[in-house]
């Protein structure tokens, strides 16, 4: 690594040395709120419904064999089923590339169209899923740290050793209550914070009890 005015050099695979703009690199706070708008549909943290992003690789669109154990099991698929695969790399106007995000869809769902369009908002195609009788989609995140493969270090202009979070949602049909689409998102660690809003069980709830009086002959300490 070498330090520069601009930012820092980095060796990237494939790639070749890039000027990375290291400490002042824009960071993205990622809270849990989903929005939609009519020209882009569903944005999902950390973007927004008013903020332009854009393709830093041709996007793709096409029927593959999903082979990633997990992600099928989580799609609730045999391993090597055959279904669309939506990929993206992404990010906002002027910045480096921001995620990785990799679709795979059920094949129940797998004649909707506009699945393989790669021209729509980024959020249109779960639109489409709505309308074909899907709605509403609701979605869980799985978050984990992983290190970066040679290529999704290369496709983010990161250094293979710098750790990436892995986010996993999925989308379950408001129809069948089954899951209807998974998505693996990717993203550099020093470009996003997750924020979490903690919320009290039932037992928290009520303000704290003062103190009770334990009688001698139930005191454990006796």
């Amino acid at each position: 690594m070498y330090k520069t005015w601009e930012g820092y050099v980095w060796v990237v695979p494939e790639r070749g040395n890039i000027v990375r703009y290291g400490t002042v690199r824009p960071r993205r706070p990622r809270g849990n709120l989903v929005k939609r708008n009519a020209a882009a549909g569903y944005s999902f943290p950390s973007a927004t419904s008013r903020e332009a992003w854009k393709h830093h690789v041709p996007p793709k669109a096409a029927v593959e064999p999903l082979t990633d154990a997990r992600l099928a099991r989580l799609l609730k698929v045999e391993p090597g089923t055959r279904v669309m695969r939506r990929f993206r790399v992404t990010g906002p106007e002027a910045e480096p590339p921001f995620q990785i995000s990799v679709s795979w869809v059920h094949p129940r769902a797998a004649r909707v169209p506009g699945l393989a369009t790669c021209t729509s908002g980024p959020g249109e195609w779960l639109h489409q899923l709505e309308k074909a009788g899907h709605w509403p989609i609701s979605w869980m995140e799985i978050h984990r740290a992983r290190m970066p493969s040679a290529q999704e270090a290369a496709l983010l202009e990161i250094p293979t050793r710098l750790p990436v979070l892995e986010i996993v949602r999925v989308g379950v049909s408001g129809d069948d209550g089954e899951p209807v689409e998974v998505t693996e998102c990717v993203v550099a660690s020093d470009r996003v914070e997750t924020i979490h809003i903690l919320h009290r069980d039932e037992s928290a709830q009520a303000p704290w009890p003062e103190a009770v009086h334990v009688p001698a002959e139930d005191d454990p300490k006796q």
